[in-house]
C-alpha cells in the first residue's frame, strides 16, 4: 500500500493545526528554516510501527502548548497491482494510532480483511474453542490470555491484531499435548498467521536514516573485536549483510595455520561477492564495482577493483561511500520483500554538489520499486527543479508550533520566513535571490508563453492602458507553477492566464490540486472563464489566438493556422503592425480583449 498522508497531532513542536503531511506517491521533500520542526516530523513518522500501538516513550513527547493527547492518523491507498490482485476498487484506508492499547483501521484495508470469508471462518472456529478446557487445560491465567486473544480476533477488520505472531504461536504452545484434534487446531492457527502476515505485509516498513553512518576503508583487528558487540555499527552491518560470522572474522586473523587463514579469507571473499557485490551493483549504477579485501598488518581493508585499478574505499568519492553505507543500512534491516517508506534527514549533506544531484537519481530508483522517500534538505541540489510539486514547506509560528504546508508556495507562509524557507527551491530553479520580477505592489500576469505575452502587451498599448500589469511569459504551460512559487516567495501579487484547452486544464489541476487550492481565485482562462470544463475544453478549445478575429488575421502575411510554425510568426507580425499602426483592429477583437482585461482587473 502507498501512504498518502499523515495527520500528526500534538507531537513535540507539532500542534493540532496545519499538521497534515501530504506524501507524494514517490518522493517528498521537506524544506524550511533550521529548528522549524522538519526532524520532528520525520521522528513522529519513524517511531510508528503498524504492529504495535504508541508506547509510553512516544506519548511522553506531547506538545507543551496543547492540552490534547498525541495521536497519529495514517492515510493510505492500494497500488494499482494490488487492486488487480484482489479484484477490489480503490478506497482510502486510514490507520489510527490513538492511544497505547489499539491501532484502529477503516476503509479499503479494513474491508479487504473483512471480506476474506476463509479468514473469518478460521477465526470463528478458533473463537468457538476458547472455552474448551480439553483443548487448553485449566490454567486460569492461560485461559484469560486465550480469551483476550480471541476477543482481539473478533475485531480483526477494525483493529490491527498487534504482535499477532507471538500471540498466535503462544496459542499453539498452550494446546494440550494429547488433545485429539491438536494438528487440526495448529493448522487453523497457522493459516490465520499466514493470512494476517500476508495482509499486514501490504503495509510499508519504515526505514529511518537519522545519521549518515559512513563505512571506513580500514578497521584494525582490535577495533573489530569491539565492534562485533555493537549491532548498530556500520561495519557490523557490513558483516551482517555479507553473512560473515563472528568466528569467521576472528579466524581470518587468528587461525592457527596459514592454509586455514587463506581458506577462511577466501570464504569471506565469496560471501562478500555473493551477498554484497552482486546486489550493490544493481543498486549503484554509476559503474561496476568489484570488492577486494586485504588483511595486511592485522587490518581489514576494503578495496574496489574497477578495470585494471585497485583502490581502497578512502580513495573513492564520498558519493560512492554514501551509496554503499545506505545500501548496507537498508539490507541489514531485511526490507527487500516489503514496500518501504524511506525517511532521510538531510541526506548527503557532506557530499559534493554533483554527488548530491546523483542522490536524486538513487531516490528515483528506490521509488520505482513501490517505495516512497521522504527527506529533509536545505540544499538546492537536493531538489528536482523539473518537478517541484513534491515539496512541502515547514515553518514554526510565534507560539513555537510547527506548521506543515501542502506545497512550498502556500500564501499563508509568513513573510518573515518565506525567503529563507523557499531559498533552496528558488536556487534550484536557477533564480538569483537578488533578482525580482516587478515590484511587489505591481500585479504580475503569468502567461503560458511568449506569444501570449506579445498579444497582451500589444493590445494594452493599442487600447492606451496606462497602468499596465507586468506580463511574465512562461517557457511553456508546464513551467507556470515554478514562476508562481517564486512570486509567492517574494510576496508579489500575481494572476495566471491559461488557454482553455487540455494543457491549460492539466496545469490548472497541478496549480490547484498539487500546489495550493487557494490559487483558484488567481487563475483565469483566455475565454474569461474561471473554471475548467473538460468536455468544452476538448470540443471547443480556446487559446489567446481565439481572441483575434478572422479578418484581423487575414491582414497578416502569415496568419495563424493552428500550427506551431505560424504561432510565433503571426504573433510577432500582429504586434509589429499594431505598433506601426498598419492595421485597425476589429471591434470583435477589441471587445474580447477588453472583456479579458476587465476579468483580470486591468482598467
Amino acid at each position: 500500500m502507498i501512504v498518502t498522508g499523515y495527520k500528526i497531532n500534538n507531537y513535540k513542536s507539532i500542534g493540532n493545526e496545519n499538521n497534515y503531511l501530504f506524501l507524494d506517491p514517490n518522493i517528498t521533500a521537506l524544506i524550511g528554516k533550521n529548528e522549524s520542526g522538519k526532524s520532528n516530523i520525520l521522528e513522529a513518522v519513524a517511531k510508528l510501527s503498524f504492529n504495535k500501538p504508541l508506547d509510553s516513550i512516544y506519548l511522553a513527547n506531547k506538545n507543551r502548548g496543547s492540552n490534547e493527547e498525541i495521536s497519529v492518523l495514517v492515510d493510505m491507498e492500494f497500488y494499482k497491482y494490488e487492486l488487480s490482485k484482489y479484484n477490489i476498487s480503490q478506497e482510502k484506508s486510514r490507520i489510527s494510532f490513538l492511544d497505547s492499547s489499539t491501532i484502529n483501521i477503516e476503509g479499503g484495508f479494513a474491508k479487504l480483511i473483512k471480506n476474506d470469508s476463509l479468514l473469518t471462518s478460521l477465526i470463528n472456529k478458533l473463537i468457538e474453542s476458547k472455552n474448551n478446557r480439553k483443548l487448553w487445560g485449566n490454567d486460569t491465567n492461560r485461559l484469560k490470555h486465550i480469551s483476550n486473544y480471541c476477543n482481539e480476533l473478533v475485531n480483526i477488520s477494525s483493529q490491527i491484531f498487534t504482535n499477532h505472531n507471538m500471540k498466535l504461536n503462544n496459542l499453539k504452545k498452550w494446546i494440550i499435548k494429547d488433545y485429539d484434534n491438536k494438528e487440526y487446531v495448529i493448522k487453523t492457527i497457522d493459516n490465520i498467521i499466514s493470512t494476517l502476515e500476508h495482509y499486514y505485509n501490504l503495509l510499508p516498513r519504515i526505514y529511518y536514516r537519522e545519521k549518515d553512518r559512513q563505512l571506513s576503508a580500514r578497521y584494525k583487528y582490535d577495533e573489530i573485536k569491539n565492534i562485533i558487540n555493537e549491532p548498530d555499527h556500520i561495519f557490523n552491518r557490513f558483516l551482517s549483510v555479507a553473512k560473515i560470522s563472528e568466528s569467521e572474522i576472528i579466524g581470518a586473523f587468528e587461525a592457527s595455520s596459514l592454509g586455514e587463514k587463506k581458506t577462511i579469507r577466501n570464504k569471506i571473499g565469496e560471501k562478500i561477492k555473493e551477498n554484497i557485490e552482486e546486489q550493490f551493483n544493481k543498486f549503484y549504477k554509476q559503474e561496476k564495482i568489484l570488492f577486494e579485501i586485504d588483511y595486511d598488518n592485522m587490518i581489514f581493508t576494503i578495496c574496489f577493483s574497477t578495470g585494471d585499478k585497485i583502490t581502497d574505499l578512502s580513495e573513492r568519492s564520498n558519493g560512492l561511500r554514501w551509496y554503499l553505507s545506505l545500501f548496507l543500512d537498508i539490507r541489514s534491516h531485511d526490507y527487500k520483500n516489503f514496500p518501504i517508506l524511506f525517511l532521510l534527514d538531510e541526506p548527503g549533506v557532506h557530499l559534493h554538489v554533483n554527488a548530491q544531484k546523483k542522490l536524486l537519481d538513487l531516490f528515483k530508483d528506490l521509488a520505482n520499486n513501490n517505495n516512497q522517500i521522504l527527506y529533509t534538505t536545505h540544499s538546492p541540489y537536493m531538489i528536482n527543479n523539473r518537478d517541484i510539486t513534491n515539496i512541502r514547506a515547514i515553518e514554526k509560528d510565534s507560539d513555537g508550533n510547527t506548521k506543515i504546508y501542502k506545497n512550498a508556495y502556500n500564501q499563508r507562509l509568513s513573510n518573515d520566513s518565506k525567503m529563507e524557507t523557499l531559498s533552496p527551491l528558488v536556487n534550484a530553479i536557477g533564480s538569483d535571490l537578488k533578482f525580482n520580477i516587478g515590484p511587489s505592489s505591481k500585479c504580475n500576469i503569468i502567461t503560458e508563453g511568449i506569444s501570449d505575452y506579445m498579444y497582451i502587451n500589444a493590445m494594452l498599448d493599442y487600447l492606451e492602458i496606462n497602468d499596465k500589469p507586468n506580463i511574465i511569459p512562461s517557457a511553456g504551460v508546464n513551467n507556470i507553477n515554478r514562476i508562481v512559487s517564486i512570486l509567492i516567495g517574494w510576496g508579489c501579487d500575481f494572476k495566471i492566464l491559461l488557454d482553455y484547452d487540455k494543457q491549460g486544464e492539466a496545469e490548472y489541476n497541478v496549480l490547484v490540486n498539487k500546489l495550493d487550492e487557494e490559487l483558484i481565485s488567481k487563475i483565469y482562462f483566455v475565454n474569461c472563464k474561471t473554471e475548467p470544463n473538460e468536455k468544452e475544453m476538448k470540443s471547443f478549445p480556446k487559446t489567446i489566438e481565439s481572441l483575434i478575429s478572422e479578418n484581423d488575421y487575414n491582414n497578416l502575411a502569415i496568419p495563424y493556422d493552428g500550427t506551431s510554425e505560424t504561432k510565433m510568426l503571426s504573433a510577432k507580425e500582429f504586434c509589429s503592425k499594431l505598433k506601426m499602426k498598419e492595421i485597425d483592429v476589429e471591434d470583435n477583437t477589441i471587445s474580447k480583449f477588453k472583456n479579458l482585461f476587465y476579468k483580470l482587473g486591468i482598467d
